[in-house]
């Protein structure tokens, strides 16, 4: 009988570790996945690194966007380096 519930034991275990290993970062790419969904042309960017900017160019085929940091200032980034929508926290109140 020991022998059984010493495999059953380790079953579970390895079952375990393997579940809260894995499934959060499942569900950190699905999150991120649709997010990338949900960007288009136009939306106010905020990207992993702190740059704030507007949308100007998004193909995630080519894997390349464009963000207007300033007027007449353009620069192609990864999109995996967009962070998310940047929502000024006067608008965000409403």
């Amino acid at each position: 009988m020991g022998q059984g519930t010493d495999w059953t034991f380790w079953i579970v275990a390895m079952i375990l570790i393997i579940v809260f290993m894995y499934v959060p970062q499942w569900m950190a790419q699905r999150r991120r996945r649709q997010q990338e969904k949900e960007l288009a042309v136009g939306d106010r960017v905020i990207t992993i690194g702190g740059l704030l900017g507007t949308l100007t160019r998004y193909d995630p085929e080519a894997n390349i966007a464009r963000i207007r940091i300033a007027e007449g200032v353009e620069v192609d980034i990864v999109p995996a380096a967009i962070g998310g929508k940047h929502v000024p926290p006067e608008e965000a109140q409403r």
